[in-house]
């Protein structure tokens, strides 16, 4: 056999791939050792870093964002004060009312709808509704079950000791007889948790009412529980003065309720009725209707507050003053003696009166008695312009009374610069000027007293926190006529009950006592068209001889049984001066109408 043999790899030399191969150097240790201390000493570096990132440079920002995780401040609202009547009866009160809420994590799924089921009755929901809640939170951690809980459920609620379930009390209006005096008293509102008055003398008084919300300064420790703060800076709670009014809710309940069975049976858009003590100013009475009930209002229009909001031509009701002015300042008396004819022109106008018989001659007395509108147009004729205008002012109209109610009409009463030719004459017979009810009852106040205007009011004294109570000061007064006017004004008046009853209109008959009264009819405007509504008024005084009250009526715009003062305003003034009498045990003086000449020779 011939040919090459192989190599033997034993014997052959060392290959290339054998001999190109080197051998790793291995690391100096000590270098690496070096190198991971360096890294070592970096990341440390970073941590130390940010440790006086954080204990140093953002230490204050840190205590500040735990204290706030861990320090609270709570809200203590201060209790507003109540309003009462002239008999302590209250009117308007405060009552607790909590929120109920629930952290739902803290309540085992298994027993919701236990906790449901029992909360349901205090929170005056369905179990359905309650576990509802529970089972869909507004976050994971809390759900209000229900706003305005009362005292009384509050306490069952805390009683049952359910897990996860929390309450927070807040402060609530509550107004124990409902719509009586609500005009008076207004409404309030809720804003933040904290109440406030939104009409009437709850706006009007809100200051003196609310007091002042204080605050405690509280820790909030790990089990959600507070920790008071001692030595912290809290505020005291300094809570709300209480109103004492001059109404008498049982006069007040009566008169709303004679007009509103006037206003149904008429038709009517509205009633007033004002009751007053004329040597006082006291107003015990100031009803409407319709009225509104503060605890369930909804329209804030409801709430017109009409005796004093409201105005209307006073028609024959303001013939007084012209006729006192013309006894002061035009040289008449009583006595002096006019002729009726059928019309008069004056100022480019006719004027008539509602009723006329041939051959009527008439004294100022029976002018007004007879309310004639001729008559006292002829009377005003003794008196200049500015003198008829400064005892329209006088007597209260054309301005607010001072009442202290917001929104106060001051009513319309124009200068003697824009006065027209006939308006001397239509504002004597009470057309051309505008009043509210509470300015008419204050004319009649104004003779009831003697000729001494006395400032209407509501307040009768105030409560302060700590329970002392301060009468509120006399109202201011005035003399607007002379005592003798004033006096021959309630003699002519107190013939007005014997012609209305003559016209089968007896409503200022009351047995016992001697009625001074006026009626008066106006024609107004609706907006509309002039003149095409009407005005009834019937305003009177009892005793007639020592004037203790003053009732004031005024129906508008009567759409059923008549138009005529006496025929629509005298019912309510009857019943409403009846029970006035008797509620605050006025004895009967047993007086009858002097005797008065009406019909002249």
């Amino acid at each position: 056999m011939t040919g090459e043999q192989p190599a033997d790899p034993r014997r052959a030399g060392p290959s290339r791939s054998r001999a190109g191969r080197r051998r790793a150097v291995r690391g100096d240790p000590i270098r690496r050792l070096g190198i991971t201390l360096l890294a070592i000493i970096f990341v440390l570096s970073l941590f130390a870093g940010r440790l006086v990132q954080l204990q140093g440079v953002e230490s204050g920002s840190y205590r500040k964002l735990a204290s706030q995780e861990r320090d609270r401040t709570i809200p203590l609202p201060a209790l507003r004060g109540s309003i009462t009547g002239a008999d302590g009866q209250v009117l308007a009160m405060t009552v607790a009312t909590y929120t109920v809420a629930a952290d739902p994590l803290l309540i085992p799924p298994a027993k919701r709808q236990q906790v449901a089921d029992t909360l349901a009755g205090p929170l005056g929901l369905t179990p359905a509704a309650v576990l509802d809640k529970l089972q869909h939170p507004t976050s994971p951690q809390y759900v209000v079950l229900a706003k305005g809980v009362p005292a009384q459920a509050s306490s069952q609620i805390t009683a049952m000791n359910l897990p996860g379930i929390y309450q927070s009390g807040s402060y609530a209006r509550s107004y124990p007889d409902g719509s009586v005096a609500a005009n008076i008293i207004g409404f309030t509102g809720n804003i933040n948790g904290v109440i406030k008055g939104g009409a009437g003398l709850e706006e009007e008084y809100n200051a003196l009412l609310a007091g002042r919300a204080g605050s405690e300064q509280v820790q909030i420790g790990t089990d959600g529980q507070q920790i008071p703060l001692a030595g912290s800076n809290d505020k005291p709670v300094v809570n709300g003065s209480s109103l004492r009014l001059t109404i008498v809710p049982a006069l007040q309940y009566a008169a709303e309720q004679a007009c509103a069975r006037q206003v149904s049976k008429t038709k009517a858009d509205n009633c007033t009725v004002v009751i007053i003590q004329p040597h006082t100013g006291d107003v015990l009475a100031m009803a409407q209707w319709p009225t509104f009930d503060p605890a369930t209002l909804r329209d804030v229009s409801q709430t017109t507050d009409l005796p004093v909001q409201a105005q209307f031509q006073p028609g024959s009701t303001a013939k007084v003053i012209a006729a006192a002015a013309a006894f002061e300042h035009g040289g008449q008396t009583p006595m002096s003696a006019y002729n009726i004819p059928y019309e008069i022109r004056e100022g480019g106008q006719y004027i008539h009166d509602a009723e006329w018989g041939p051959g009527e001659r008439y004294t100022i007395a029976g002018i007004i008695a007879h309310s004639s509108n001729i008559g006292i147009s002829q009377v005003a004729q003794h008196i200049s312009e500015q003198t008829q205008y400064d005892y329209l002012r006088a007597f209260g109209l054309g301005q607010a009374t001072g009442i202290g109610l917001p929104g106060e009409n001051p009513g319309e009463l124009p200068p003697v610069s824009q006065w027209f030719g006939d308006t001397r004459y239509t504002l004597a017979f009470g057309q051309g000027v505008a009043v509210t009810a509470l300015q008419m009852a204050e004319v009649y106040a104004t003779i009831a007293n003697g000729g001494v205007r006395v400032q209407p009011t509501l307040i009768e004294g105030t409560t302060d926190s700590a329970g002392k109570y301060t009468p509120a000061a006399p109202s201011p007064s005035h003399r607007v006529i002379q005592a003798k006017t004033a006096r021959e004004l309630l003699q002519i008046l107190q013939q007005v009950p014997g012609v209305d009853a003559a016209g089968a209109q007896p409503w200022g008959v009351i047995p016992g006592y001697a009625v001074a009264a006026k009626t008066g009819t106006s024609q107004e405007s609706n907006g509309k068209c002039a003149l095409c509504v009407y005005g009834s008024s019937w305003i009177g005084i009892a005793p007639g001889d020592n004037p203790q009250l003053v009732v004031s009526v005024n129906v508008q715009n009567p759409r059923k049984g008549g138009h005529f003062g006496a025929v629509v305003a005298g019912p309510v003034f009857y019943q409403v001066m009846k029970d006035a009498l008797a509620t605050l045990q006025i004895p009967p003086d047993g007086a009858t109408p002097p005797n008065v000449r009406l019909i002249a020779p």
